[in-house]
């Protein structure tokens, strides 16, 4: 099962496995991923599954920037919505999190075309 990762100085201290189809990273109660952090927006970024249109049972996963007021990052890029990856890290405030799927098949990257 695909999860979040809170990273600190390199250690993982917290793991939120992703069983929804949107998750929420915020400053507000309310959200999913709560945040600690003055230079998060309430809602500031989310989570979202999409089921893969050609092939059954294979999900993507992207994060999507919720118009917050210091962004969001992937791998150290400013973004707006992004699919990740297995390993993404991921950069909400000053909070870092990395992306973990490591049973994803990851079948966009493997493909060979034959003649």
């Amino acid at each position: 099962m695909p999860y979040i990762a809170l990273i600190i100085e390199d250690v993982t201290i917290n793991k939120w496995e992703i069983i929804e189809e949107v998750v929420i990273f915020g400053r507000s109660k309310d959200s999913d991923i709560q945040i600690d952090d003055q230079s998060v927006s309430s809602k500031h970024a989310r989570i979202v599954v999409e089921e893969d249109p050609f092939l059954e049972g294979q999900k993507h996963y992207y994060l999507e920037d919720l118009k917050s007021t210091n962004g969001t990052q992937v791998n150290d890029r400013l973004i707006k919505k992004q699919k990740l990856s297995n390993e993404d890290s991921l950069k909400i405030g000053f909070t870092q999190f990395k992306f973990v799927d490591s049973k994803n098949n990851h079948l966009d990257e493997t493909a060979v075309i034959v003649d």
